[in-house]
């Protein structure tokens, strides 16, 4: 039997969301976890694998087990046991051709910012930042990363068949002093979110031109954006089992 987990968790306290010797990861935390409550070795596959500090809203898993348990009973008992810094929000059986990160479509990610005065309890889950930015400057380059572009240059990924990525929308909301950008797209290498966001920032700085962006993507050259946004303000939020619109 397959089952599918919608979870979420605070990237603070984990290394990342992959298994990795001698550290605590979100899949060993959720494998450990399984394994004791259905009394059987559980591996888990993710959607995505998100870096150290890095949250989650929307991080969908599967995994197989023999073990038949109402997915309403697991889900609270796994809750329980998982608590405080993981928490599953859905489990459901699904058909065994289901598989988190291959079948996936599309992934939504915000990146948060927070330009007003510094506060100690927010730090580990937005990015301060204190330079006088124009927010109608990162409009405007917001709109060149919109569509089907090579990113290469906005990629610390190596070694992919293509660097070719779809970004169907690419949204800033803002409210008081938080800057939340939204980002959907077919999917996203390593990095390249806070790469994005990095660069946006620039622009709003004056550091870069609006126009420095169409050029900075055609050059396919990952020397160009050497920055990269913190990790503590980026949260995956959905991932899509749907082609995306």
């Amino acid at each position: 039997m397959r089952y599918k987990m919608i979870v979420s968790y605070d990237g603070t306290f984990f290394h990342g969301f992959q298994r990795q010797t001698n550290l605590i990861s979100v899949q060993s935390v959720l494998e450990e976890t399984l394994t004791e409550i259905l009394k059987t070795p559980v591996i888990i596959h993710g959607a995505g694998r998100t870096d150290a500090l890095v949250h989650a809203y929307g991080q969908v898993v599967h995994f197989d087990s023999t073990q038949l348990v109402p997915p309403k009973n697991l889900r609270k008992i796994l809750n329980k046991k998982a608590y405080p810094h993981i928490y599953v929000s859905d489990i459901e059986l699904v058909d065994e051709t289901f598989h988190s990160r291959k079948s996936a479509k599309g992934k939504e990610y915000h990146y948060i910012v927070d330009i007003g005065e510094y506060d100690p309890l927010k730090n580990n889950y937005v990015l301060y930042h204190h330079n006088r930015i124009d927010i109608d400057k990162i409009k405007q380059a917001m709109t060149y990363i919109v569509g089907t572009h090579d990113f290469k240059s906005l990629s610390r990924s190596k070694e992919l068949k293509t660097t070719v990525r779809t970004i169907k929308s690419f949204d800033l909301d803002i409210t008081g002093t938080t800057l939340t950008f939204k980002i959907i797209g077919n999917g996203f290498m390593y990095n390249m979110v806070r790469i994005i966001i990095a660069l946006m920032l620039k622009v709003g700085e004056g550091k870069l031109k609006v126009e420095d962006v169409p050029r900075i993507i055609e050059a396919k050259d990952r020397t160009l954006v050497p920055w990269v946004a913190p990790a503590r303000g980026l949260y995956l939020m959905k991932v899509f089992y749907e082609d995306l619109e």
